[in-house]
């Protein structure tokens, strides 16, 4: 078991994001995006991305967007299915419920799980640093 019933680590209160999630989780990639109405083309923006990391959104990753600004939690995910990889664009650690802190841009293992933090794609797209820096990430990641 990943996770006991004692663990502090996750303290947000859960929803049902399973039901929420779109993709076949086939390379154990959650991926947490936060949805931003106002900016439409994000969505094709991550998937390019995420095609030159060699990733397949609809069959690699568990595609979750949230229009909570404030979050929400992924520990009832978690604990039905082990994630290799979790990352999340837009959301800091605490607003997901992990009480610990993880820096953007810099894979990080924790729970046997690397998570990998961004700030949102309204944020990255239009900045080549960080768009270099996300880059830079996935490779490590995924293109060992």
């Amino acid at each position: 078991m990943l996770f006991s019933p004692d663990d502090s680590f996750f303290l947000a209160p859960e929803e049902p994001v399973i039901e929420a999630g779109l993709g076949q989780f086939a390379r154990g990639i959650l991926l947490l995006v936060l949805h931003e109405p106002e900016s439409p083309g994000n969505r094709d923006f991550l998937i390019k991305i995420l095609s030159a990391a060699q990733i397949n959104p609809e069959k690699d990753t568990f595609w979750i967007e949230s229009t909570n600004p404030n979050g929400l939690s992924v520990i009832s995910f978690l604990k039905e299915k082990q994630a290799e990889t979790v990352l999340v664009l837009g959301f800091t650690p605490q607003q997901i419920g992990l009480q610990t802190e993880i820096p953007c841009y810099i894979p990080t293992p924790f729970y046997n799980t690397i998570w990998l933090f961004s700030e949102p794609l309204s944020v990255l797209e239009p900045d080549k640093t960080r768009k270099g820096l996300l880059w830079k990430a996935l490779q490590q990641c995924f293109l060992k």
